[in-house]
């Protein structure tokens, strides 16, 4: 038997907040845009990661692995349907 090594890739569903400030209904969703999208590039951790509902799974790579060596056998297998990015490019 050949033993290999497989990694998996997948989505979590993460949430976050802030406040702001605005006068208007209208204001307030112009702000809450702006500081979406700076949030969205922070590198810190969000407020709450849902870990129950793990999205659109991918096989990132199977190697098989031996005493001398590493050989790759596949990359990007989908292995569920669960697809709301598309399918993988190929």
């Amino acid at each position: 038997m050949a033993e290999y090594d497989v990694r998996i890739g997948f989505w979590l569903r993460a949430y976050d907040g802030f406040t702001v400030e605005a006068a208007t209904d209208e204001e307030a969703i112009g702000k809450a845009r702006a500081a979406a999208l700076a949030a969205m590039e922070l590198t810190s951790h969000p407020g709450h990661i849902d870990f129950d509902a793990r999205r659109e799974g991918i096989i990132a790579f199977i190697d098989q692995v031996t005493a001398d060596q590493r050989r790759a056998v596949a990359e990007d297998v989908e292995f569920d349907t669960d697809r709301f990015h598309g399918a993988p490019s190929a």
